[in-house]
């Protein structure tokens, strides 16, 4: 198997969904010298599609020549038991590790309501963690790490907190640079306006059908025709309008306890295994 991806250093974003990976996504492809799926933000090839083989993966990606990284942002893959392993046997330690987070109890929130966006959840919030469990178990950061640095230690996991991207985000950005060895460029206006949106359909039913739709369509590689729907409106039609995400000023106060109480003794262990990372939520 193949160790790089072309003849270029190749980088994987494995952090969970709801802690910024879509900013990161679109300011990585505004700036013209980073190689991201073609037509898509991710290839679900580690965690979901890996039998499908390396030239499935490697198809998704065509360079240029100002292309000086190739990279993909996942956010299924962090939680994923086999991700870690399957990345490691094509790429070996050969890679660039980016892990952004956030509070995980905010974060876990977001994903319930991303997750009732798209009619995987109908529910209410309660109702929800019981059908999808991973709104909460993919909050346990540490557990999820653990796998990775058994694959790849923990010098090689660069460990990003939304919290800092919503503080400052040039000296986000910069610490990505770093890590990815590219000159700083500082996001666009349009970059700096919004990360992290949501959206709350009208129809959990409609919702689910275009969720199935659209996987469907994903699975063939059809992505101009999903791209295509959002251009033309139809995304909004499925999915709604969006609107500002959560917040620790927006969780309703029964939810916000009730993840506190299964997420209180995590966020302590977290803290004690990576002492060097810095975040508001970890005291």
């Amino acid at each position: 198997m193949p160790t790089k991806i072309y003849d270029r250093p190749f980088a994987f974003s494995m952090g969970p969904q709801r802690a910024g990976t879509s900013w990161l996504d679109r300011y990585l492809r505004g700036r013209k010298d980073v190689c991201l799926p073609s037509g898509v933000k991710e290839v679900f090839f580690f965690d979901r599609d890996f039998e499908r083989g390396f030239t499935h993966y490697a198809s998704h990606f065509h360079l240029e020549p100002e292309h000086k990284i190739v990279m993909e942002i996942s956010t299924t893959s962090f939680d994923s038991v086999d991700a870690p392993k399957n990345l490691h046997s094509i790429f070996g330690s050969d890679v660039k590790l980016i892990c952004p987070l956030r509070n995980p109890v905010i974060r876990a929130y977001s994903l319930y309501l991303h997750y009732k966006r798209y009619g995987i959840v109908q529910g209410d919030f309660f109702t929800a963690v019981k059908e999808q469990p991973n709104i909460i178990e993919s909050s346990f950061y540490t557990r999820h790490l653990e796998r990775w640095t058994e694959f790849f230690g923990e010098e090689k996991i660069n460990i990003f907190m939304q919290e800092d991207l919503e503080r400052d985000q040039d000296k986000y950005v910069q610490g990505i640079c770093d890590v990815l060895d590219l000159p700083f460029m500082p996001p666009t206006h349009e970059d700096r306006e919004k990360f992290n949106v949501t959206t709350t359909s009208k129809s959990g039913a409609l919702a689910a059908l275009g969720q199935r739709g659209a996987d469907l369509l994903r699975k063939y590689k059809q992505y101009w025709i999903i791209n295509l729907a959002k251009e033309i409106g139809l995304k909004k039609v499925f999915f709604g309008e969006e609107n500002p995400d959560a917040s620790k000023f927006s969780i309703p106060v029964g939810e916000e306890a009730f993840l506190l109480d299964r997420l209180s003794e995590e966020i302590e262990l977290f803290q004690k295994k990576f002492p060097h990372i810095r975040a508001d939520w970890l005291g």
